[in-house]
């Protein structure tokens, strides 16, 4: 269990499926333990097992904002396209109203935490603690 076992070792540098893996599960990017937020969108300062510092610098977050409206606008595009190809000839225009405002209305707020975490991950393979 994650609650009792503190890190001893730490890969030099994990590869990058593993570290998104993290990222994706909303897990400390360098260990991969879990309950690093303090709340739905806010990180701990720290990992409570690692002691990685989450907060590089001012500004850290733009690129977990730009990663989250990629996905959310990656998942809008697919769903566009989807809904476009099932009802043609005659497209479903409310269909695709909904899903324009569940995905660009609602996905973001729920999406955020693992943009953040994601981000960590990519971050952290490009610049390795030490």
């Amino acid at each position: 269990s994650w609650l009792h076992r503190k890190v001893t070792s730490i890969d030099a540098r994990p590869r990058l499926a593993t570290l998104l893996g993290r990222g994706l599960r909303k897990r400390c990017p360098r260990c991969g333990a879990p309950d690093i937020f303090r709340t739905f969108y806010s990180l701990k300062e720290r990992c409570p097992n690692c002691a990685y510092t989450f907060e590089r610098e001012e500004g850290y977050w733009v690129a977990a904002i730009i990663i989250n409206t990629a996905a959310i606008e990656a998942i809008f595009f697919a769903l566009f396209i989807g809904i476009l190809v099932v009802t043609l000839p005659d497209i479903n225009w409310q269909a695709m109203l909904v899903a324009g405002l569940v995905t660009n209305g609602i996905f973001p707020f729920l999406f955020f935490p693992q943009s953040k975490t994601l981000w960590m991950a990519i971050d952290l393979y490009f610049h390795p603690a030490t």
